[in-house]
Order: C-alpha cells, then sequence, then structure tokens
C-alpha cells in the first residue's frame, strides 16, 4: 500500500559565505538529486541544520524544494519543532501548507514512553491533514519507538513513512511485518543494514549516505529487490564510502558533493569543522579513487 520507496537523501543546505541560504544552488543541488535516481527529498532534516535555522528559513527550504521538484519525487520536511505541542502543530501546518508532500515528526523531549508518546502522535493526527512520517531523529536525544507502537500508528493510515533509526536487524524485520498492508513505508536509516532490510521487504533508505550517494544507495536497493549477485558489492561499497563520511559530516558530506559535480561549497552554521587541512587532502585522494573526471561513481561501471 505504500507509495514511498526508494533513495531518500537527508539533504543538506547550501549557504553563501554569509551563512545565508543559497536558493540558486538548493534548486540546482535538487536537480542533481534527481537526475541521481532519487526516490524522494528529506528537505528539512539534522542533515540540513535545522536545529541552527529560524522557522522562516526551515519554510523557505520546503517550499524551495516543493517548488524545484515539481512532483517529479516527493518531499518531506520536519513540522515538529518548538516547545510546545501547540507549537508543534502550528509548524505542522505550515510545512503541510508550504507544500510537503510528508510531515515528518521527530521523537518529542518531553514525552520517554511508548504510552504517552502513542497519545503524542495521534494528537498531532487529529490536528494536522496532512500524511505523516516518523523521525526517530539521534538528536537531541535518542528513542526507539515500540513495535507495537509503530504497528498502532501504522493502521490508523495517517502515517506514510518512517526514518527508523535502530540498528537492530532483528526488529527491522518485526517492523516490516508489523507494518505490512499499511501505508506506512519503513524507511530504515543506517547504511550496514540497508541491503538486509531490502532483503527483508523495506522499500527504501532515507540516510545521510544518500546525501552524496543517491545513485549507489539506489543500486543497493535495486540490486537488493532483484536478487542481482553484484548486491554484495555494492552494499561493501557504499558501506566503506559512508565510513568516511562519518569522519567528515556534515561539511565533508558537501565538500565530497562538490566533488561529484553538485553546485554546493563547504560552508555551514555548524561551529566546528571537520574539514582540517590532512582531512581535505584524504579526501582529495579518495576522490581521485572515487570518482571519474565528470564526478560520476567509478564503483557502477561494472554494476
Amino acid at each position: 500500500m505504500n507509495m514511498h520507496k526508494g533513495a531518500w537523501p537527508a539533504m543538506v543546505t547550501p549557504y553563501d559565505d554569509a551563512l545565508r541560504i543559497d536558493r540558486g544552488a538548493y534548486a540546482a543541488l535538487i536537480e542533481w538529486y534527481i537526475a541521481h535516481g532519487v526516490g524522494g527529498l528529506y528537505a528539512n532534516c539534522l542533515t540540513s541544520e535545522m536545529y541552527l535555522q529560524e522557522g522562516a528559513e526551515r519554510l523557505l527550504l520546503v517550499r524551495d524544494a516543493v517548488t524545484t521538484a515539481a512532483g517529479r519525487v516527493p518531499v518531506a520536511a520536519t513540522g515538529n519543532l518548538g516547545d510546545t505541542v501547540e507549537a508543534h502543530i502550528a509548524l505542522c501546518r505550515r510545512v503541510a501548507d508550504a507544500g510537503a508532500d510528508v510531515v515528518m515528526l521527530v521523537v518529542p523531549e518531553f514525552h520517554d514512553n511508548d504510552a504517552d508518546l502513542e497519545r503524542y502522535f495521534l494528537t498531532i493526527a487529529g490536528a494536522v491533514e496532512a500524511p505523516l512520517g516518523i523521525y526517530e531523529c539521534p538528536v537531541p536525544r535518542s528513542y526507539h519507538l515500540g513495535v507495537a507502537l509503530v504497528a498502532k500508528l501504522a493502521r490508523t493510515g495517517r502515517f506514510v513513512a518512517f526514518k527508523e533509526t535502530s540498528e537492530d536487524l532483528t526488529k527491522i524485520v518485526a517492523l516490516l511485518r508489523a507494518t505490512q498492508g499499511t501505508p506506512l513505508a519503513l524507511l530504515q536509516a543506517n547504511t550496514p543494514y540497508l541491503l538486509d532490510a531490502t532483503r527483508a521487504g523495506a522499500p527504501g533508505s532515507m540516510s545521510i549516505a544518500a546525501a552524496w550517494l543517491p545513485d549507489l544507495v539506489a543500486a543497493v536497493i535495486a540490486a537488493g529487490r532483484t536478487g542481482d549477485p553484484d548486491a554484495e558489492r555494492l552494499q561493501a561499497e557504499l558501506c566503506a564510502l559512508e565510513m568516511v563520511q562519518r569522519v567528515v559530516h556534515p561539511q565533508g558530506t558537501k565538500y565530497l558533493l562538490g566533488k561529484r559535480g553538485a553546485p554546493i561549497t563547504t560552508a555551514s552554521r555548524h561551529p566546528r569543522s571537520p574539514l582540517t587541512a590532512n582531512v581535505v587532502r584524504a579526501l582529495e585522494y579518495c576522490a581521485a579513487v572515487w570518482f571519474d573526471g565528470m564526478g560520476e561513481l567509478i564503483c557502477l561501471r561494472t554494476a
């Protein structure tokens, strides 16, 4: 029943030298993503630096993503930011009005058990008309919903996407079984589990790896679905590249996107940058091995 599948990048946000959102670069980046086979876009998330942006900026990112995508792929965006349920509902409605196809809900800090979270998510569902998603965002705290709660939410028909981050394959399989036949798409976020989750029936992935490797993530998903014997090689390539990304994210993700030909600089509002001179030098060597002269992935030439 679910309609959401494929590689969904947790998108980065381009900034100019004054750390203002670079709308032209943002639109061009979305075109780059679509040209590289994404199944959808996650426009306002942790990788987008949503906690370092003003409310108007978050809505600008959503509107511009929706306008640029122009219906070619769906757009998801986080809606429930703020200190109260009322603030969450208000922003969710604004995100929906900005055109988001899925309004994602992070796990709120002020609830720490599934019973309270069930009431919270159903309250949002009753107050916001748009399709909803769930985002197990690791910041400001990590919380993983129980299988029974996810199943209940899935059966309401109001929840259509789940960015799941448990790093537990047994739980991932249980979630797939519990949500089968519902509109909820399990878009598991952890790269090491991508191939196994795909083979178990997951339709796609929302991940930071897809922020610069959407074509490789899509290739792993396609190979996993069809039983392609090349799936293991592709998954190994993806894990190796993502391990490097973890060291340099998020500025390094922007750097690597630039090496792939995407129109983006490393400008970021994060106070610390992992891009020391020696790290940049190492990435230059890596890029020469990973990408051809056009920024395309060499590992996909034999896929």
